[in-house]
């Protein structure tokens, strides 16, 4: 099945945004109904799409002319189209000689649902409706089809019924018998497509092919369209629920998942980086950071466009002098990354540490410092992710302090979510990124400065020209600039993300993020699950979870990604044996029971145990 009829030939009975009565010509996000319909047929697999217009017919030609599409399109007239959608699909017969699907040009919904009409196998000459369950999830559903079901078999179909068993999503595959049905019928009398359906119902011939937790709407009123304005905000163009994890609920450690107010913010408006207006979005950032780093008014809050790994290293390439060393403290794979940026720049390092996630040997610290006065800084990871454990980062920053030497902490998966503060911890230099805890858009890293950082290297020359936090200093204190173009569009997210975290406070973002990780780790445990971390020593963003014995990771991984759902293999000698389920970013506590849910449900398929039809309940929720 490789074409599809696409009806465009109604006028609507109401007005919908931007294009008066005609249907097919309103715009969703931007695009017309029909531009972004057709771009669906052709990602599913469809190669040609019949468009079939009568009400403004040239409006319609014009609008497909002016975008580009992807697939062949061929128009057809309708001269009949007041008649009823009846003489619309007799209009395209000559195209319908096999199996064919039949949309509607007012909907939106996902490739993945095309794609199921066109893998369901069937009988040639059936007729298939596409039909939705979950009525009570279903935006406007009164203006919709409904039908009453017996198992898969479409009983009953009305605008009107009582009783139903699901509404109509508009997608019908048909066959060719149909449109000889048609041409036979229409010689005796005026009939309607939904009389031919009602009376395949009624025979038991109307086959009914259930959406799941495919994505749709029906743009039936100016309501309609700005719900769906806000599904593609959330879900992306394509609307996908699940699909090989395009739109999935990411359970990673970063990038996350970010909410709307965030995601509206990215695309607010073009910003020139020089203009007042960005120094005002900078000061604007640098004032909520301060307050989410616990920073005091002579901290310097800078931002670097970079992941937050290019933050660490503008950290440490800028702050450890020349012909002095490093103590880097390591238990995991970006303690050991520390040591690898610091010997790119031809520092010495002094590693102390131990093997992943293991306790670090702070009573060495202070013995180590006091013997080696060469030692100018010592760096560390708070929240070891390779691991799922907070490192202590107050009782190095004691030490430290006490000893004249600075401290570079690396915060970036940790500030937003857990218990850091830069005054409290004695923490000179801080670095966090915009994509994880603090739920902004990757590719900003921020990084928060104290006083005794910039005296450690007043004559010191730089190793860098790009990540010299020296010049980042200077450009905001004296202009309220970055020296170098900035992520002007991920500013504005991460402006938005601060404000939203500030609205609800710091230390209830926390708490959100404990019940969270609580959920995830008592619900994995009782589904016979075997965590890596002591709670006591855990992080409250990722947790560590054993491979069960007879399954592996990459099925794990394939099947939940499948429901839509990310989880992370982990790194170096847990890799294959362990995988990570981070809950960062925009998630609720809906999302967590859902992903349970979608945990219990893989595991009874896998081992082909009885299960439970899975329903998931985030689908319908904003994220």
């Amino acid at each position: 099945m490789k074409t599809a009829i696409l009806l465009a030939q109604e006028r609507s009975e109401r007005v919908v945004n931007g294009s008066g009565h005609m249907k097919a010509l309103a715009k969703v996000a931007g695009l017309p109904l029909i531009i972004r319909n057709l771009r669906t047929l052709h990602a599913a697999g469809i190669e040609e799409a019949v468009v079939v217009t009568g009400y403004e017919a040239d409006k319609v030609e014009r609008a497909l002319s002016s975008y580009h599409i992807g697939l062949k399109v061929t128009v057809v007239r309708d001269r009949d189209w007041e008649r009823g959608t009846a003489h619309s699909i007799l209009a395209a017969a000559s195209w319908i000689t096999h199996p064919t699907l039949l949309v509607p040009s007012d909907h939106l919904y996902p490739p993945s649902l095309i794609r199921r009409f066109m893998k369901t196998p069937t009988p040639a000459d059936a007729t298939v409706m596409a039909v939705d369950r979950k009525q009570d999830e279903i935006f406007d559903a009164d203006e919709c089809m409904k039908v009453r079901l017996s198992g898969n078999i479409v009983t009953e179909i009305g605008r009107n019924l009582d009783a139903t068993d699901a509404v109509c999503p508009g997608i019908i595959r048909i066959s060719p018998e149909i449109v000889d049905t048609l041409h036979r019928l229409l010689e005796e009398a005026e009939v309607k497509l939904i009389d031919l359906l009602r009376s395949l119902a009624r025979r038991g011939r109307l086959q009914a092919l259930d959406v799941e937790n495919a994505r749709w709407i029906s743009i039936s009123s100016p309501q309609a369209r700005r719900y769906a304005d806000l599904l593609l905000q959330l879900h992306g163009d394509t609307l996908e629920t699940s699909y090989v994890g395009e739109h999935a609920i990411l359970l990673n450690p970063g990038p996350v998942a970010t909410t709307p107010r965030v995601k509206a913010a990215v695309g607010a408006r073009d910003m020139c980086h020089r203009e007042p207006i960005f120094s005002n979005l900078l000061d604007s950032v640098q004032r909520k950071l301060r307050i989410v780093f616990g920073a005091q008014d002579d901290h310097d809050i800078l931002v670097v466009t970079s992941s937050g790994t290019g933050g660490m290293e503008a950290a440490i390439s800028t702050f450890v002098p020349r012909g002095r060393k490093l103590l880097v403290l390591r238990n995991g794979a970006f303690g050991e990354r520390l040591v690898e940026i610091a010997n790119t720049h031809n520092i010495d390092v002094v590693e102390l540490g131990g093997a992943w996630g293991s306790h670090l040997p702070i009573d060495q610290l202070e013995p180590i410092l006091q013997a080696d006065p060469q030692i100018a800084a010592v760096a560390m990871i708070h929240h070891e992710t390779s691991v799922g454990i907070l490192n202590p980062v107050h009782a190095v920053g004691e030490i430290t302090r006490r000893n004249n030497v600075l401290l570079i902490a690396d915060a970036v998966s940790s500030l937003g979510a857990e218990d850091i503060n830069v005054t409290r911890d004695n923490v000179d230099v801080c670095v966090t990124s915009a994509n994880k805890c603090l739920h902004a858009f990757s590719g900003l890293s921020s990084i928060c400065v104290h006083p005794s950082a910039w005296k450690a290297i007043a004559h010191e020359p730089p190793r860098s020209y790009y990540l010299d936090l020296r010049k980042y200093q200077k450009y905001m204190n004296e202009r309220s600039q970055t020296p170098f173009t900035p992520g002007v569009n991920t500013m504005m997210s991460l402006n938005a993300a601060l404000d939203e975290l500030l609205d609800l406070g710091v230390r209830a973002r926390w708490e959100h993020y404990h019940r969270l990780n609580t959920r995830i780790r008592e619900g994995l445990i009782e589904l016979g699950f075997e965590l890596l971390v002591d709670p006591q020593r855990s992080s409250h963003t990722i947790t560590m979870v054993k491979v069960p014995e007879d399954l592996t990771y990459t099925q794990l991984y394939q099947e939940l990604k499948t429901l839509g759902f990310i989880v992370y293999e982990s790194k170096g000698a847990y890799a294959g044996r362990y995988f990570q389920v981070a809950n960062m970013g925009a998630l609720e506590e809906v999302h967590i029971d859902d992903f349970l849910n979608a945990v219990r449900h893989v595991l009874a398929e896998l081992r082909h145990t009885e299960t439970r039809p899975l329903r998931l309940l985030s689908r319908a929720a904003t994220y």
